[in-house]
């Protein structure tokens, strides 16, 4: 009995042993099908993993396998693998030619990956399927912002702006095309309202900082450019390849690539508006009084009859302005995307 007993015990400790995993692995007991929607606890190679085995599985729908190749190019994207998300995504819209999320995304990473012409064609067909999307619009806005298209990039941008006012990316892009286009007091207004949204948009900060330069705020803008830089370090280099890099200060015999804006640059007027009329020129400090002599000026270093003694403060404007030597303007090399 003694025998049998320590045998039975001996063979059920080894059952036990074959079933307890090892102290030092764990087993994940997540289906393919939890891997493949992703979520804050699915990396992104999990979600490859996961997507993967659902793909090749032969029972799965076509419809499903559209889906479990959308969400592959969504990790694909997470990882920065541009190539394969399109490709995941293309196969995806094969299945499924009305795959209007598959669309967007696949613009997105024709845009981020350099190639602005197919990301624009992309947002447009996602556009025919979902004509009011603010985010395919400032998205498409980019793109064309990329192949020069300014004015259908602005028109993007506005359109998006009128379906959601507080679009962060096209408020910020739209501050970006009049930056370019010297329109000073129109960016500084996209990016304050930018930053009322989101008080950490590094582009809106760096881009209101050269558009408060060039309008006169200088110490102002100063401070919004040293403290985007804080943030991000390479935010100059990014912003410069995008046409508009830091201003910098005129020197002698340097030529500049364009001429500053005047300091009080403002919005024209709507159509239909007609300008206000000017002021009427001021009438001449020695003009004769209806029904008397014209006055006789005084010698020179003599003071006329009723007239008190001249000053320091009666000295003429010009003077004053022409003793105070001048401030180098604020230019730039940048150059506006042609």
């Amino acid at each position: 009995a003694i025998v049998l007993s320590a045998a039975a015990t001996d063979a059920e400790a080894r059952r036990t042993r074959s079933r307890a995993p090892a102290t030092d692995e764990r087993v994940d007991t997540r289906d393919n099908n939890t891997l493949c929607d992703g979520g804050m606890m699915v990396t992104a190679d999990d979600q490859v993993r996961g997507c993967t085995a659902l793909i090749k599985s032969r029972r799965l729908r076509r419809e499903n396998k559209a889906t479990a190749l959308y969400n592959r190019g969504n990790a694909y994207v997470a990882k920065n693998d541009f190539a394969r998300a399109i490709s995941d995504y293309t196969e995806a819209l094969s299945l499924k030619p009305d795959y209007a999320q598959a669309l967007f995304n696949r613009a997105v990473a024709y845009r981020v990956s350099g190639n602005p012409q197919a990301a624009a064609s992309d947002y447009s067909s996602a556009l025919a399927l979902a004509p009011d999307d603010p985010d395919a619009l400032a998205g498409r806005g980019m793109a064309y912002t990329k192949l020069a298209q300014h004015e259908k990039a602005l028109a993007d941008f506005n359109r998006a702006l009128e379906l959601k006012p507080d679009h962060i990316g096209a408020l910020t892009q739209r501050g970006h095309a009049f930056v370019r286009s010297h329109q000073w007091a129109r960016a500084i207004a996209d990016y304050d309202a930018a930053l009322s949204v989101s008080t950490g948009d590094v582009e809106a900060i760096y881009g209101r900082g050269v558009a408060r330069i060039y309008s006169g705020s200088v110490l102002a803008g100063q401070t919004d450019m040293s403290s985007a830089i804080m943030v991000d370090s390479s935010i100059t280099a990014r912003m410069t390849s995008r046409g508009i890099p830091p201003p910098q200060i005129l020197t002698t015999g340097q030529r500049t690539a364009f001429a500053p804006a005047e300091k009080s640059a403002t919005p024209p007027p709507p159509v239909g508006v007609p300008p206000p009329a000017p002021p009427p020129p001021p009438a001449p400090a020695e003009a004769a009084v209806a029904g008397q002599p014209d006055a006789i000026p005084a010698p020179k270093g003599e003071t006329a009859p009723g007239e008190a003694p001249a000053t320091t403060q009666d000295k003429p404007a010009e003077q004053e302005d022409a003793a105070e030597p001048a401030k180098p303007p604020y230019v730039s090399t940048m150059q506006p995307i042609p």
